[in-house]
């Protein structure tokens, strides 16, 4: 392909042609994507040709299943049903947490951390959360469930990944994987974590080496052809732009720096997710936390703690570990309540057009490809 990471631009060509479609809903897209299939197809003796019609593919493929989709924009019952079930194992697995005797803050924050159970959150909760921009700590999101699935790398993949043993890991690995964003209610973020992990578990499994863009491009591929709606929802935006930013910029800076510490690691991936969904975070929100990346120091690891306290407790509520949740999970919500009263912790009021996101995230892509091109020795 003429471009370093071609299933990448075919799903930025895939949602920037959704983003068409939805917005000028035409029927002339779909015989337009049967010539253009046709021209690939006789182009493919011209390389650079070639691929320009098969990203034109991708572009009216976009557009065609955004108009598709307003047809058939109802739910399929399967997925009624599975979020039915899901409510009824979330119901049960959040008394086995009340059974621990933990507080009812606790259990509320508990309940919204680990199974993605969000009615007991008061309001006041949610605002102290946003205030810190912390809110994606109770969002599942691939941070939960890569807390997840670094318990079973450690425990289970690390060990029989070279071995002939290995594949009859897999099946343990997707189970809980899958298992777990059933559960959760299957959140759009958890999806796309569960799709790249499953990908990054084969990958792993196969001894192959890829660019962690591929999965992530791969995943969002599934989703948006499968819910072409889910383009429009924030949720999705906001976890892709993170991931896509870590993947593109954290990982050759890691790589090229590998003697930082763990601290520093920690507060520079907090600021490349921020700065990923910064546009985002201003057009929808209007605030911009300065605090949170100092804060992610924090946070992260103690909400990695409740997530384990809080899987405990499933398994074996008993009264020692309820009490330990109820302490963590209080520290964390001093500290947030601090750092929410901070003067000037957070920007607010700030009003951007979608025209200036747009030209804000075009400027941040070239500047990562061009970063990208000079660490690379390209």
């Amino acid at each position: 392909m003429i471009v370093q990471h071609p299933l990448l631009w075919c799903a930025v060509l895939l949602m920037a042609g959704m983003t068409i479609g939805f917005h000028f809903p035409f029927p002339c897209y779909l015989p337009l994507l049967a010539v253009a299939v046709v021209a690939s197809t006789q182009t493919i003796r011209t390389k650079h040709l070639h691929d320009v019609m098969t990203l034109i593919v991708w572009l009216l493929l976009g557009c065609s299943r955004a108009v598709v989709s307003d047809a058939d924009c109802q739910e399929p019952a399967w997925i009624s049903i599975a979020k039915a079930k899901a409510k009824t194992v979330q119901t049960s697995l959040v008394a086995r947490i009340e059974s621990a005797g933990v507080a009812p803050r606790t259990l509320a924050v508990c309940s919204a951390l680990a199974v993605g159970k969000k009615d007991g959150l008061k309001r006041d909760i949610r605002q102290a959360y946003a205030r810190v921009g912390a809110s994606h700590l109770l969002a599942l999101s691939g941070m939960h469930l890569g807390i997840i699935y670094g318990f079973l790398y450690f425990f289970l993949i690390h060990h029989v990944r070279h071995g002939h043993w290995r594949w009859f890991s897999l099946p343990v690995v997707l189970l809980c994987l899958w298992g777990y964003a059933l559960v959760a209610g299957m959140p759009v973020s958890l999806v796309r974590a569960a799709l790249m992990l499953s990908l990054l578990s084969v990958l792993l499994l196969m001894q192959f080496d890829t660019d962690p863009l591929h999965p992530l491009a791969l995943s969002a591929i599934v989703i948006l052809m499968v819910e072409p709606a889910s383009l429009l929802s924030v949720s999705f935006q906001l976890s892709f732009a993170a991931v896509f930013f870590l993947l593109s910029l954290w990982s050759p800076l890691s790589n090229r720096f590998p003697e930082l510490n763990w601290a520093v690691k920690l507060m520079a991936v907090s600021c490349v997710a921020q700065l990923g969904t910064m546009p985002l975070t201003l057009y929808y929100f209007h605030q911009l936390p300065l605090l949170a990346p100092l804060l992610s120091l924090v946070l992260i690891p103690l909400t990695t703690l409740i997530i384990y306290l809080t899987l405990a407790c499933i398994v074996l509520p008993i009264a020692p570990l309820g009490w330990t949740l109820n302490l963590v999970e209080d520290c964390q919500q001093r500290l947030i309540d601090v750092a929410g009263s901070i003067p000037c912790g957070t920007l607010t009021d700030i009003y951007p057009s979608a025209i200036l996101v747009a030209l804000i995230y075009a400027a941040m892509i070239v500047a990562v490809v061009r970063l990208r091109t000079r660490i690379s020795g390209r």
